[in-house]
C-alpha cells in the first residue's frame, strides 16, 4: 500500500512538473511566396534588360518576346541580336525543376492563315531550341502555334501587327493543375 502511495505521488509530481514547465511558444510559419511570386520579380528584371515583357496572372507567367528585332524579318530564324537575350533567359530557367514551359508562337493577320500558323510554329520551335540548348528540360516543354488567332492589338495598324508577332514562354507550376489561359 505504501509503495502504491509513493508511486501515485511520484506520478502526480511528474504530471504537475510537466504542466508547469514552460511550453515553447509556437511561432507562426513565415508565409512562403507562391510559385509565381517567387519567380516574377527576377523574370521581370531580366525581361526589362532584354527588351521583353512579363505578364503575371495567378500562377501563370508569360514572357513575351517580340518577333521584330529578334527574328529575321523574312524568315523564322533568330537573329544574333535575338540569340543573346534568349540565351540569358535559358540560363535563368534551366535549373527550375518546378516549372512547366509552353512556348507559343503568334503571328499578325497579314497573309495566308496557314502560312501564319506555320510561321508562328517555326518561331516557337526556334525559341524552344535555344532554351533546350541552354539547359531547359525538353520534358517539361510544349510547343503551340496560335497563328493569328490571339492578337494583342489591332491588326489594322503597323504598331498593332508588330505587337501581335511574338513568341510567348508561358510558365506554370510543374506538375501543373493550373490550366493555361488562352
Amino acid at each position: 500500500m505504501k509503495s502504491t502511495k509513493i508511486l501515485l505521488l511520484s506520478s502526480l509530481f511528474v504530471a504537475l512538473t510537466a504542466c508547469s514547465a514552460k511550453q515553447p511558444v509556437q511561432q507562426s510559419a513565415a508565409v512562403q511566396p507562391s510559385w509565381a511570386e517567387s519567380r516574377v520579380a527576377s523574370l521581370t528584371e531580366l525581361a526589362q534588360r532584354e527588351g521583353y515583357e512579363v505578364e503575371h496572372e495567378g500562377e501563370q507567367i508569360r514572357l513575351i518576346i517580340p518577333v521584330d528585332g529578334n527574328f529575321h524579318p523574312k524568315r523564322t530564324l533568330l537573329l544574333p541580336s535575338g540569340l543573346v537575350p534568349l540565351s540569358k533567359v535559358a540560363q535563368a530557367l534551366r535549373h527550375d525543376d518546378e516549372t512547366q514551359f509552353h512556348v507559343v508562337g503568334h503571328a499578325d493577320s497579314v497573309g495566308d492563315g496557314e502560312l501564319n500558323q506555320r510561321l508562328s510554329l517555326e518561331r516557337a520551335q526556334a525559341v524552344a531550341s535555344v532554351l533546350m540548348l541552354g539547359g531547359v528540360s525538353s520534358q517539361r516543354m510544349q510547343l503551340r502555334s496560335m497563328g493569328e488567332d490571339q492578337p494583342r492589338a489591332d491588326n489594322s495598324t503597323a504598331t498593332g501587327r508588330a505587337l501581335n508577332r511574338r513568341v510567348e514562354i508561358v510558365m506554370l507550376p510543374y506538375p501543373t493543375r493550373v490550366a493555361m489561359a488562352d
